[in-house]
């Protein structure tokens, strides 16, 4: 039957409808409904689904032969969306269909069939099957039609089809997963594997795999078929079958060798069966080659068979590789009728075998090949588990009364399995072969004894040896030898039994007298009552005598436990009864085969209780080592837990102890069930919480508190302990209930009521709908709807396109010019509506300056503009098309030119490499990406012959100059373009970029009911709040979060307590959570404490995240309902993350491979089967190692809440700079200046919390960041800030990626230096940013930010000075050496070893750090430098003691700063010696002088701070780190000292903070409001130019905050901490002149543009020389032309016609005068065989004029030399046919071969014709780029005039002076010296 696709898609389509109906409903499916889910057959072979078809308009790119599967797909595309609950769901389902095109290649019925039938036909009938990739179960159903019982595991991947498997299969146990989450337990547990497995190098993620010791498992992972058959071997018994249907790649790949010979290890191969390519076409519409492979397992084996050893190998025989075992057997095991050399899907060469037979034909030689292999290979005796036959000897069994037997029906009903398994052990006179089957065709259960692993009697018995209370062994019985009777030994024989059954030691054959008194068994009709679980069948082999006894000795039990009045449980009594049979058998064995009940003796010791299979159903929290009680009450713990059961370890309790296990289980089930049903359905549940109350209150009434102290040490036992104990807090030293006893705490439930003002009202508002609801807003605030619009009036908006009032700050906010187009349309049809025309104007007043083309500086690649307009230039550029495409996905864009022969590709725009040329289409995509290419040289040999490659730094400088004029050629491409077009591409920007307008928060209204001011006025000083907090707060409530970013000492602080507890009033946020540094958060949580005295605050100690405590901490946040929790960003970072989250960005991963196929699609591609499955291949491999990392998270992290669960819906980050070091992805990784872009796990889990917040919301932000720094050292900070709190708007903007935002605010400054080795070295960076006002719009949309003096904050002004120091003599020599360094790399020069290969490329940065070692102190270089008292040393004492003195009786104090040279004990120091000045120079009492660094603890920290504070420390020394963030120190501070200068302008502020803030006394009443900050700065050294930076940098940062940007474009500077400063530069502030860095600066321009034009000259030349040979060429080929023209007009003029026109064959041979062509033919073809002129062509005739002549030339052929005759026609040139061979099997063709070369002349022509057309094209175009000039010329030349003009000031600078000049100048420099003086004692310096 043929593949009818539309029908395929119909029935799928209706397939998926009904499970969508079923889901709904919530039921099983009807038969109807059966049969329409039956006929889901996937999509493979449906690649139309792929295609877009969202609307109508995307029929345009479906082809004509799928066109009309687009309705059909519209309708499954529709089905879909509507039965998504949401955007990720509908993308889930999409792409489980999209994957299905690929892996849905469904088996035919009757294959399965076949295979079923034939393994039940030859006696293979499990019990347990496993199907690891089910798709719609035909192997399931395959299985089930031969034994309905079977027991089924099913997995399958496909969401879908897993969901329609479930309905056709609810009895069975359906997984929608992977088989790699398959759980150990079931290793060894199943009887037969069977499937048809997917295919592919994608890779799998299983622990057990992934981290094995075994390469070969290991590698088996990386490919999805290899791990599928190991695994499945790994999953059945021994004996136990696994048959797949597997592509071919298995048998015939080389790479899958390894795992054939793991899998036949400890397998034995059963059938190896080659299937024809056609199998699956009916189904899927595809040929594709695949194999049935079928193995048995055999865990004994220990070597392979020859056979084995075929199938490991694989061979290449014409280019195919084939399998070896294949091959040895291909007659007998290919399915097929015929076969063809051909290909595979993916191109490859392949032997292709077909069946003409169809589906039937194939499954019928199939049965045929699989009962021959069957019966030769399959052992049997083996898969029933029955091995070599033994003797056996029967034993005796412990026996039980019929009552207890009686008695354990009633109470456990549960079917177990018992094995029976020893060597030479002696079993009972009633042998078992064979496992009893089940008649009826009921369900069977899972059952857990083979799958827990306690069918090995062995490991029974040492557990019962193990125990001190054992009782001693059962003897065997004696039996006569005639009674022996050999049977085969017993394997995994299951004999389903309530528990251990009595069992009589006669043998079977013993005859049963029916009495219906005295035997009740010997009665039961069995056809009418099958056997259940083998215990009829036990009753009715007993004899009536032995009943008889077991019933009268379970009376003699009953009665005496009735006398002796011993109160037994059912369990205890059946031990003790256990007990006594054996303690009778023991006694009664040595006289008579079967013992006498008589002398049956009560034991003294009790048997222990065994682990088992847990007997209760298995609910959702149960997890590992979690305590439990067994359906008879016993108590104890779960092991081995899986999703169908686990193990029951029973614990050994006193009776009390277990009673008390019991009442603390049934509370923890109670809390369990009610969080889990709360925290799912989001709806209060108060029968579950009753239950909790009622349990808990029992408990407690018992046994005391939960966490009182004798009953802590038992709920730890149990995995969830500590989450229970958190069911309790402490309150004024008692125990009290959490909140969840009272509410529902995983959600919120109250609702605002009543407020106090319409504003109060607008925010419920806002927070219960979203909305402005007036009707609501109404019922709270108790007046009208004209009053509250007219209270806020200004604050809310009519907005006509939702018809509805939106607020002001969300209205006139954001893009406002798309708003103000759409409101005046609406106008233009509602022109009287005074509402709308009130809010129009407001949005147009708002509107932000329009910003011309003029203004704007754009950059070639900016992801905005089209790429038409890309190409559009490109194709100008080179003067040909050019195709550009961009995958947003990617960041990726796609250059495409047919015609890549243009000079101006090939050559004016081409750079050829050594190893590879980059041609004008590879530098164009360069220059879309701002990169250049890396191109490599080779400088000779290795030792090995290897090239020793290095960067060829010419190339790249060429390729980079290029490069450069091609972007400069899109600017000067974009000025020539129409007003109209340039009118078009603003309006683009404007829209996208120039729309934002930031609202006005004005919070002066608010009232913040519940603040205590009283509280924080005698606290802290604060008696009101400042309006700049109060805005603050306000834009954090109307925003949902956002970045607060105010200066230090502007009260952040409050502004996060205010905001949180706002939020938390208004049901802004549930629970809010306050994080920050370690040194500050106890004074977060004390404000917040006092601020608002009756809040429930969670604060986080130390002692809260001890391991021991960690875990209860957590469970305290879930569990109640706090204000606000507050911890330390290092607490915050132990919290596990979501998993659902991490999942979630795992699919936005994955989202782009379909984004990829879509943006092909808008390129009008068809999509080949090798793409889709590449991106197949890498979302699984994505998928791989993401699982791996998820896992290698949850090994390390605790088994508690994860931060989701927490509940946690809001977050405030105090110093959120500590978290800028967040991943991000870039191409431009030799970028100096950019961080780490790996980024660290602190910032991930940042990111992953705030983004399980946005989910939830739906919104952006979800976070408030407070920091002073926001930005500390370079603008491309900004981008991480958007990537944490607005992922939504930048993808509005077209930015998901950092290359994308820097291609539209940043630009790529690339300098080339000479090395020391003279080669030019590259330094990239992103020195400048473009766009700025338009980036500050962007951040200040979602930021207040305030400096001090906006705030108005009471604190001293900063007095900066610049401490000028003149180098020491040794400073002076030493920077001589170091300019030497710089310049030679000679590292001799600083006393320290050559520099290594590593340290070479650093040499900068190792120069830049002696520099500032050096500036410190001489002695940081090395130990061989002294004291000086001009170093920077003596100069701070000296300054520190002057502060000292001058403000001594206010006991004023000072901050010693410096990042080098920090305090270490017991080694020399800076900070040690400047205190040593200080102590013995100055008299400052020692213990006045403190290190941070010496407090190793908080306490220690604050007790210094406090001692600071009283004036008891007055100097305080430290680096930024410890003292610039977290000190409260401020309240004498008099002086800052900075040592040195730090990395960042954000260190400084840091540093100036600890002074220059709110609550400095001293500096405020003594020091005119100033603290003086001291710079010191050692002339010709990086200290000045460093601080100089740093200031222009911080300039910058807070223009661009304040929106205060004076120009658009910016200069951050270029020295960084990770590559230091640039040569020149460095160079010339050693030297100390000025003039000279503008030298160096001029040398550098002049040197890079000289290397420029030299690269230029080159390949000029290399134009010039194609222009001489082209030249030639086209001379050439016109001579040609000519003489060739001749050669055939004489032809034409002597040829002779027939009647119809066709030419006569003119040939003569010489010697021969006949015409004939046959004869001339035989003649020519004797000639070819037998002449031989030794290469020398001769004369044999002619042909109207022209000679003919034949040549023999040596031919080399198979390592022998033969000789060639090939003949021509001559004329002007030689002309041949068929390259001079004759045709020897024709004599008329051999005869027409002159006549034909004649005529092909004319070809010949127009061939160098076509030639010369192109010629005469490229050669004005080479001599275009051959007569060009380089551009650069003259700047070249006015850089050098320039350079001279310099050279000659500095000579005469560097004249010695006359002796006038020298005396006026050494009076100088005496009275600078004075002044210099004066200054420092006056406290005048350089102000900056």
């Amino acid at each position: 039957m043929a593949f009818n696709r539309k029908q395929k898609l119909r029935d799928n389509i209706e397939a998926v409808r009904t499970a969508f109906i079923l889901d709904k409903e919530r039921r099983t499916p009807t038969a109807r409904e059966r049969l329409l889910l039956e006929r889901y057959c996937g999509f493979g072979g449906l690649k139309c689904i792929l295609n877009p078809a969202k609307e109508l308009a995307d029929a345009v790119h479906w082809t004509k032969s799928d066109l009309e599967l687009f309705p059909l797909t519209v309708e499954l595309h529709k089905l879909i969306r509507e039965n998504s609950r949401d955007d990720y769901e509908y993308k889930r389902y999409f792409d489980s269909l999209k994957a299905s095109v690929l892996t849905a290649f469904y088996t035919p019925k009757e294959i399965t069939s076949v295979i079923a039938d034939t393994l039940h036909d030859c006696g293979v009938r499990p019990d347990r099957v496993l199907e690891p990739s089910a798709g719609m179960g035909a192997f399931v159903d395959a299985v089930l039609d031969n034994k309905a019982d079977a027991d089924v595991m099913a997995f399958e991947k496909d969401l879908l089809t897993g969901k329609m498997l479930k309905y056709l299969h609810p009895d069975k146990k359906v997984r929608v997963e992977g088989f790699e989450k398959i759980e150990k337990p079931f290793n060894a547990h199943f009887d037969l594997a069977i499937s048809n497995i997917p295919f592919g190098d994608v890779a799998v993620f299983d622990p057990e795999y992934t981290n094995s010791k075994s390469f070969g498992r290991r590698n088996a992972s990386k490919t999805i078929h290899n791990y599928f058959f190991l695994k499945a071997l790994d999953s059945v018994r021994d004996g136990g079958i696994v048959a797949f249907i597997t592509s071919q790649g298995v048998l015939n790949s080389n790479n899958s060798g390894m795992t054939r010979h793991l899998m036949l290890k400890h397998a034995d191969l059963v059938s190896a069966i080659r299937l024809p390519n056609n199998l699956f076409t009916e189904n899927a519409n595809t040929e594709v080659g695949s194999d049935l492979i079928i193995l048995q397992k055999n865990s004994q084996k220990k070597e392979l068979s020859e056979e084995d050893v075929l199938f490991t190998k694989t061979a290449v025989r014409g280019g195919i590789s084939t399998n070896e075992y294949v091959f040895e057997h291909r007659d007998q095991r290919i399915v097929h009728t015929k076969w063809k050399h051909d290909s595979d899907p993916y191109g490859h060469p392949a032997v292709v075998y077909l069946h003409e037979g169809g589906v039937q034909g194939i499954a019928d030689d199939l049965q045929r090949m699989l009962k021959e292999d069957f019966a030769k290979r399959l052992d049997l005796v083996r898969f029933k588990g029955v091995e070599q036959p033994i003797e056996m000897t029967p034993i005796v069994e412990e026996e039980k009364p019929i009552d207890s037997i009686a008695e354990e029906l009633k109470t456990a009903p549960q079917a177990v399995e018992a094995t029976l398994v020893e060597k030479e052990m002696e079993v009972t006179a009633r042998h078992i072969t064979e496992p009893v089957k089940q008649e009826n065709g009921t369900t069977v259960q899972l059952t857990l004894f083979d799958l827990f692993e306690f069918t090995d009697q062995n490991k029974l018995k040492e557990q019962q040896n193990k125990h001190k209370k054992s009782s001693g062994k059962v003897k065997k019985a004696e039996v006569p030898k005639t009674e022996k009777k050999k049977e085969p030994e017993v394997r995994a024989v299951s004999v389903e039994v309530p528990n251990t059954m009595p069992t009589d030691t006669k043998a079977p054959n013993t005859p049963i007298t029916p009495n219906a008194e005295e035997d009740m068994y010997a009665s039961i009709n069995w056809e009418d009552n099958p056997p259940i679980n083998g215990f009829y069948e036990m009753m009715m082999n007993l004899s009536p005598e032995r009943r008889k006894e077991l019933r009268e000795l379970g009376m003699q039990h009953q009665e005496t436990k009735t006398q002796a009045g011993v109160k037994q449980s059912k369990r205890e009594q059946v031990k003790e009864e256990k007990k006594q049979e054996q303690s009778e058998i023991k006694s009664q064995q040595p006289k008579a085969p079967q013992p006498s009940i008589a002398s049956v003796q009560p034991p003294e010791e009790e048997k222990p209780l065994l682990p088992g299979p847990f007997d209760r159903p298995m609910e959702s929290h149960y997890r590992e080592g979690m305590m439990v009680m067994d359906s008879l009450r016993n108590v104890g713990y779960l092991k081995g837990v899986t999703a169908y059961g686990a193990t029951f370890h029973p614990l050994d309790l006193s009776d009390y102890q277990a009673d008390k296990a019991r009442h603390y289980i049934i509370v923890r089930d109670s809390y369990e069930r009610l969080y889990g049903y709360e925290a799912k359905q989001q709806e209060e549940n108060n029968t579950l919480r009753e239950a909790l109350n009622t349990s808990y209150d029992e408990f407690v009434m018992l046994y005391g508190n939960l966490n009182a102290k004798q009953n802590v040490k038992l709920i730890l036992m149990d995995a969830a302990g500590r989450d229970v104990l958190s069911l309790e807090r402490a309150e004024e030293g008692k125990f009290v209930k959490a909140d969840i006893f009272d509410h529902p705490v995983a959600f919120s439930q109250n609702e605002v009521t009543e407020v106090e003002s319409p504003e109060e009202a607008l925010s419920a508002s806002l927070n219960k709908y979203g909305t402005v609801d007036l009707e609501y807003m109404k019922s709270l605030s108790d007046t009208t709807e004209e009053e509250l619009l007219a209270a806020l009036k200004g604050r809310v908006y009519f907005n006509p396109m939702a018809d509805s009032y939106e607020i002001s700050d969300r209205f006139i906010a954001g893009n406002v010019i798309d708003k103000v187009e759409r409101i005046t349309e609406w106008m233009k049809e509602h022109p009287d509506d005074e509402r709308a025309a009130e809010s129009l104007a407001a949005l147009k007043a708002a509107e932000p300056q329009r910003i011309t083309f003029e203004e704007l500086d754009f950059n070639f690649g900016e992801r905005w503009i089209p790429t038409g307009v890309y190409a559009a230039f490109a194709s100008k550029f080179f003067d040909t098309e050019v195709k550009i495409a961009y995958a947003e996905s990617m960041d990726e864009f796609a250059v495409k030119c047919d015609n890549r022969w243009n000079v101006k590709i090939t050559d004016e725009y081409a750079v050829h490499g050594y190893y590879r040329s980059y041609d004008g289409i590879n530098l164009l995509k360069h220059a879309l990406h701002n990169t250049c290419p890396d191109m490599m040289k080779s400088i000779g040999k290795d030792d090995n012959g290897n090239d020793i490659k290095v960067r060829d730094s010419e190339k790249i400088q060429l390729a980079n100059a290029k490069i450069d004029e091609i972007r400069n050629g899109f600017t000067e491409w974009l000025e020539d373009q129409t007003p109209e077009f340039k009118e078009r591409l603003t309006d683009m920007y404007n829209r996208k970029f120039n729309c934002f307008v930031r609202p006005k928060y004005d919070g002066s209204h608010q009232t913040f009911p519940d603040l205590d001011l009283k509280a924080l006025s005698f606290k802290y000083g604060i008696s009101s709040v400042y309006p700049s907090q109060k805005d603050c707060v306000w834009m954090l409530k109307q925003n949902g979060g956002g970045l607060c970013d105010h200066e230090v000492g502007t009260g952040k602080t409050l502004i996060m307590c205010i905001a949180a507890h706002e939020m938390k009033r208004l049901e802004l946020a549930h629970k809010p959570m306050i994080i920050g540094l370690k040194a500050n958060v106890a004074e977060i949580a004390a404000t917040y404490q006092t601020a608002y005295p009756n809040a429930r605050i969670l604060y986080a100690s130390e002692k809260d995240f001890s391991t021991a405590n960690r875990v209860r901490f957590f469970n305290n946040i879930r569990n109640n309902d706090y204000d606000c929790v507050i911890m330390s960003h290092d607490q915050f970072g132990k919290i596990p993350q979501s998993p659902e989250l991490q999942e979630r960005i795992l699919q936005q991963e994955l989202d782009t491979v379909e984004e990829n196929l879509e943006v092909l699609r808008r390129q009008g591609k068809d999509i080949s089967r090798g793409m889709l499955k590449g991106l197949e291949k890498r979302k699984f491999n994505l998928e791989a190692k993401l699982e791996k990392l998820a896992h290698s998270i949850k090994e390390r992290t605790d088994d508690v809440a994860d931060f989701k669960q927490m509940g946690i819906d809001h977050l405030f980050v105090d110093e959120s700079h500590q978290f800028k070091n967040l991943m991000f992805n870039t191409r431009h990784d030799r970028v100096a200046g950019l961080g780490n872009a790996e980024g660290s796990q602190k910032a991930m889990n940042m990111l992953y919390a705030i983004r399980t917040i946005q989910e939830r919301t739906g919104k952006d932000l979800g976070a408030t960041f407070l920091s002073g720094t926001t930005v500390s050292n370079s603008l491309t900070e900004l981008y991480l800030i958007f990537k944490y709190l607005r992922p939504k708007e930048l993808e509005r903007q077209d930015i998901r990626c950092f290359d994308a935002w820097a291609a539209i605010f940043a630009k790529k400054t690339t300098d080339f230096e000479f090395s020391v080795t003279n080669n030019i070295v590259q330094k990239e960076r992103f020195r400048y940013f473009i766009k700025v006002p338009e980036l500050a719009a962007f951040y200040n949309e979602i930021t207040d930010y305030r400096t001090a003096e906006d705030v108005g904050v009471d604190r001293p002004m900063k007095n900066e000075i610049l401490h000028h120091i003149k180098p020491t003599p040794e400073q002076e020599v030493f920077i001589q050496k170091l300019m030497k360094f710089a310049e030679t790399g000679d590292a001799k020069l600083l006393g320290r070893a050559p520099l290594s290969e590593t340290e070479e490329k650093a040499k900068m940065l190792i120069a830049t750090d002696y520099a500032r070692k050096m500036a410190l102190d001489m002695r940081m270089i090395g130990g061989n430098y002294e004291d000086h008292p001009d170093n920077k040393a003596s100069h701070c004492a000296k300054m520190i003691a002057d502060y000292y003195k001058r403000y001594d009786a206010q006991k004023g104090t000072q901050f010693v700063f410096s990042d080098l040279g920090t305090y270490q004990p017991g080694q020399w120091n800076v900070y040690s010696e400047i205190k040593r000045k200080l102590v013995e120079d100055y008299g400052i009492p020692a213990q006045e002088i403190r290190f941070i660094q010496e407090c190793k603890n908080e306490k220690s920290k604050q007790a210094v701070i406090s001692a600071m504070n009283e004036g008891r420390v007055r100097v305080l020394f430290g680096s930024t780190s410890m003292l610039g963030t977290g000190v409260n120190a401020q309240r004498r501070a008099v002086c800052i000292h900075h040592l040195d200068t730090p990395w960042r302008p954000s260190d400084l502020t840091q540093r100036d903070g600890r002074a220059v803030r709110k609550g400095n006394e001293i500096a405020k009443l003594y020091a005119d409001n100033k603290v003086d900050v001291i710079i010191y700065a050692v002339e010709k050294s990086l200290d000045s130019y460093k601080f100089n930076l740093l200031h222009c940098k911080q300039t910058f940062i807070s223009q661009l905050k304040s929106g205060a940007m004076g120009a658009r474009t910016i200069d951050e500077g270029a020295m960084d901490e990770k590559s230091g400063m640039n040569f020149s530069e460095y160079m010339a502030i050693l030297s100390g002149n000025t003039d000279l860095l503008d030298k160096a600066k001029l040398e550098k321009k002049i040197t890079a543009l000289e290397s420029e034009r030299k690269s230029f000259n080159k390949a000029k030349a290399e134009s010039n020389g194609k222009l001489q040979t082209k030249t030639e060429e086209l001379d050439k080929n016109r001579t040609v032309i000519e003489k060739m023209s001749a050669d055939f007009d004489k032809f034409v003029s002597l040829a002779k016609t027939d009647k119809e026109g066709k030419r006569l064959n003119g040939l003569k041979l010489d010697g021969l005068n006949i015409t004939d062509e046959k004869v001339l033919g035989i003649r020519l073809q004797e000639i070819a065989r037998n002449a031989n002129t030794e290469r020398e062509y001769k004369r044999i005739g002619e042909i109207y004029g022209f000679p003919v002549s034949v040549i023999s030339e040596p031919v080399l052929k198979d390592g022998l030399t033969f000789v060639e005759n090939r003949f021509v026609v001559d004329g002007n040139f030689k002309y041949k046919f068929n390259n001079g061979h004759l045709a020897m099997a024709d004599t008329k063709a051999a005869a027409t071969n002159f006549l034909n070369a004649l005529e092909r002349i004319p070809n010949i022509i127009a061939q160098y014709k076509e030639k010369n057309e192109a010629l005469e094209k490229d050669i004005p175009l080479l001599q275009e780029v051959a007569g060009k000039t380089w551009k650069k010329e003259d700047e070249l030349k006015g850089l050098k005039s320039e350079l001279a003009a310099l050279e000659r000031k500095i000579q005469l600078e560097l004249a010695p002076p006359t002796q006038e000049k020298a005396e006026e100048s050494q009076a100088g420099n005496e009275q600078k010296q004075t002044q210099s003086s004066v200054s420092e004692v006056s406290r005048k310096g350089i102000r900056i």
